[in-house]
């Protein structure tokens, strides 16, 4: 499996709904068609490979350190409000192949604060009553305080947040949805160190191009990388979008996908890794590498994978941002 795993942060029952549901119809002529409800607040265009999130302007003015936070947590320093269960985003985001990796975090090894890591995202917004078209990148809602312009492509990833002591997913406890500076619990955030002291944020809200507060709007999320998903039937019985398909059929569109392309195999209830396994040689042996390949088992039992990881801490309060010297940990 390449990259870390997101399968232990989502229940069972969802992964075998989104294995076993009917894929839409690749002729679906409107874009909505291919949506559907997963979450309060969350849906999945599962054509494109896109998870949509219900979000609303709480701030136009001023320095940030989040572009989109949870409700009752950082409307003081973040754009959007978003009353969606971060969990349930992360979840959205795994069943369409997005792999997460983890938020800045300090390595006792090297004695450093290790920039987040994760699949690269492309972010945009949308307000209620434009189509998928109109959606623009949240970059033309931000300023980069050193230009006092629009920055250039900000490098999202899906770092994955983390769990507290206490078992908590870290993004729930503290509401860090989309961050732009170091926070320990960051389920999106960017592929750098940005420091969280007020003195020295970043970027501020874009107040011409951001519109009222109390604005409705989604915040739309994917990823550049190409996915194919292969579902595995008991039988050994390979389909795409409903369609049966051989081992060469998928060689052929992974290689097409481009370099970054991968192959995720969701296998359904009852599958065994053998049957998986014997998918992975044939996919290997006609040339598709095997870090291109990632196998999603439904075995609850054998589910402790290793993202998101408790860092080892005594503390039992929710993660707070990375403690940093000079940094302002008040809300």
């Amino acid at each position: 499996m390449i990259g870390r795993s997101w399968l232990a942060w989502l229940p069972w029952t969802a992964i075998a709904q989104a294995i076993l549901a009917p894929a839409p119809p690749s002729n679906v002529g409107a874009p909505s068609a291919a949506i559907r409800a997963f979450a309060p607040g969350v849906r999945i265009n599962w054509r494109r490979q896109v998870v949509e999130v219900d979000a609303e302007v709480v701030l136009r003015t001023g320095p940030l350190e989040l572009l989109a936070c949870s409700p009752r947590t950082r409307e003081h320093e973040s754009i959007l409000a978003v009353r969606a269960q971060p969990m349930h985003i992360y979840q959205a985001m795994g069943l369409v192949g997005m792999q997460p990796g983890s938020p800045t975090q300090y390595d006792p090894t090297s004695k450093e604060w290790l920039a987040p890591s994760g699949d690269p995202l492309n972010l945009r917004v949308r307000t209620a009553g434009e189509d998928s078209t109109d959606a623009v990148p949240v970059e033309k809602w931000l300023l980069d305080v050193s230009t006092n312009r629009p920055p250039k492509k900000i490098n999202w990833v899906f770092a994955g947040s983390v769990t507290t002591p206490g078992g908590r997913f870290g993004a729930d406890a503290d509401g860090t949805v989309v961050c732009v500076v170091d926070f320990e619990s960051a389920l999106i955030t960017v592929a750098a160190r940005h420091s969280a002291d007020n003195a020295r944020l970043w970027l501020a809200a874009n107040t011409k191009a951001i519109p009222p507060t109390g604005t409705a709007c989604t915040l739309v999320i994917f990823s550049p990388q190409r996915v194919i998903f292969i579902d595995v039937a008991l039988d050994g019985t390979l389909r795409r979008v409903g369609e049966p398909v051989s081992t060469a059929d998928i060689v052929k569109a992974t290689k097409a996908g481009g370099r970054d392309a991968r192959c995720v195999l969701r296998c359904a209830p009852g599958v065994t890794r053998d049957v998986a396994d014997q998918v992975v040689k044939s996919l290997v042996k006609q040339g598709v590498t095997r870090q291109r390949v990632v196998v999603d088992l439904d075995r609850p039992a054998e589910a402790t994978h290793d993202r998101p990881k408790s860092k080892p801490n005594t503390q039992t309060a929710p993660v707070e941002r990375a403690p940093k010297p000079g940094h302002n940990t008040s809300p």
